[in-house]
């Protein structure tokens, strides 16, 4: 794995990179100038300059805060990352930079007074994958369903579109995105969970770095630079304050890092193995994504197919506008307004609906051109020879057109499905637990995400490997498809 660089490192290459959330205001996010802004990118700038080094701002999401530094792509990793003993060993921390205070949003759809109120199968708690607050409710809160999203704004958007009934983080995160929804009645309810500790994360036994952020921030706690900082971006004081039994440990001596901890980032398959059962319920639900998409795609083709070679003017037109259309957008882009778009219309889809429909279409305007091909290809000398014989009509058609159309589409059909398998995964980004989605929960919850995601490929691998030795062999089988070149 990549080397952590070391407090020298750093500043004989003269820049610290540091990884901040760009989709986390006011943390960080960026502005109308398209430049990163928040409470981390201060902090970090007043890091860089206690080091006399350039601050390089990585973005980085929730998910990719351990693996990042995992991997070197990152010096420190900031993005409100908690304190907690699965990080810790994985990564080491700083002292406490900030608290979080864990509390409800909801709305008055809602009937809650307190947080144990929501623990009933009728309620749907949304979070983002990667977060502390994830595995501890839970424990805390068995029964309500579970809507996981990528980004911290899709949270809130989530709950305004009733997908979701409520939020658990750390509401002073979170609550600036109720804005964008001014029409919806929010509330936030009294009584706290628990609080933790965020500190900022380095590499697993990079002492010097972490001893010398641990000085640099016990000084800006002291001569309160940190509080005040926090009270510029939230308009507030921190719900629970770091105080000095927090920080004073940035005065002692740590325990010197062993070999195994700098030595690197070691392999660690034991968890991941545990999580195949539930990675290979992903991959069904990838299968049946796929194969709804590819079925109903495959007749929207057909139908499309005949309309262009056949229809008159206005249809013709019609369908080409829509082949057009969805073969020069991308996928996620037509899911993304399916799925966020029309509720605003009314019409609201879940996650899974909404990714087979946009799939769907997607996969018809490809598979119209793919049919229309075929189709097309008929020589007319086949034709005339069917006539000659003197075939019917539905004698040509079975015995003429549909046995070459079937040869000549049948090898691009098969490759399509095993593109929908692959572009199946695109479903993880709207909260469908298929095989990425999947993969995504096991490796955000045991933070082994290399081994996860090289188990999730072999899944992959032997999905298309075996979906295209089945397709063969019912080509070879049934329509004479030759497999060879």
């Amino acid at each position: 794995m990549a080397h952590a660089r070391t407090l020298e490192d750093v500043r004989q290459s003269g820049e610290i990179r540091v990884g901040v959330n760009p989709n986390f205001p006011p943390m960080s996010s960026y502005g109308d100038d398209n430049r990163l802004a928040g409470f981390d990118v201060d902090v970090a700038r007043r890091i860089a300059d206690a080091l006399g080094v350039k601050l390089t701002l990585v973005p980085t999401e929730a998910a990719q805060r351990v693996p990042f530094l995992v991997s070197g792509r990152i010096d420190m990793s900031m993005g409100a990352l908690t304190i907690t003993p699965e990080r810790q060993a994985l990564i080491d921390f700083t002292i406490p930079l900030h608290s979080e205070a864990m509390g409800v949003i909801t709305t008055d759809r809602v009937t809650a007074d307190r947080w144990e109120d929501l623990n009933r199968p009728d309620i749907t708690l949304v979070n983002m994958r990667g977060n502390q607050s994830v595995s501890v409710l839970q424990e805390k809160l068995p029964l309500p369903r579970r809507l996981l999203v990528d980004g911290n704004a899709d949270t809130i958007r989530a709950i305004a579109q009733g997908r979701a009934d409520a939020l658990i983080e750390n509401t002073d995160f979170f609550l600036g995105f109720t804005r964008n929804y001014p029409e919806v009645k929010w509330r936030v309810l009294p009584d706290p969970i628990f609080a933790a500790w965020c500190g900022i994360g380095v590499a697993k036994g990079n002492a010097t770095l972490q001893a010398e952020l641990d000085r640099v921030l016990h000084a800006l706690h002291k001569d309160g630079s940190i509080a005040a900082m926090w009270r510029d971006h939230y308009a507030a004081d921190m719900s629970v304050p770091v105080g000095e039994e927090q920080i004073a440990p940035a005065l002692r001596d740590r325990p010197a890092a062993t070999q195994a901890e700098t030595s690197g980032y070691a392999f660690d398959f034991s968890g991941v193995i545990g999580q195949i059962p539930y990675l290979l319920g992903g991959a069904a639900i990838s299968l049946q994504i796929a194969f709804l998409a590819f079925i109903i795609g495959a007749s929207i083709g057909l139908g499309g197919a005949m309309a262009l070679l056949y229809a008159a003017g206005p249809v013709r037109r019609f369908v080409s506008g829509y082949v057009t259309l969805f073969t020069n957008t991308p996928a996620l882009v037509q899911i993304f307004l399916i799925y966020y778009a029309l509720p605003d219309a009314g019409i609201k889809l879940g996650s899974f609906t909404a990714v087979v429909i946009g799939l769907t279409l997607n996969a018809g305007a490809y598979l119209t051109e793919i049919i229309r091909a075929g189709v097309a290809s008929v020589r007319p000398a086949e034709l005339e020879a069917a006539s000659v014989l003197g075939l019917h009509r539905r004698d040509v058609m079975t015995h003429v057109i549909v046995p070459h159309v079937l040869r000549t589409v049948y090898r691009p059909l098969a490759n399509f499905f095993i593109v929908l398998v692959l572009g199946s995964s695109m479903a993880a980004l709207f909260g469908v637990e298929e095989l990425t989605g999947r993969a995504i929960n096991v490796s955000t919850t045991s933070l082994r995400t290399i081994e996860t995601f090289a188990v999730a490929g072999l899944i992959y691998i032997a999905l298309t490997l075996i979906a295209s030795a089945a397709l063969a062999w019912f080509g070879r089988t049934f329509f004479r498809v030759r497999t060879g070149a």
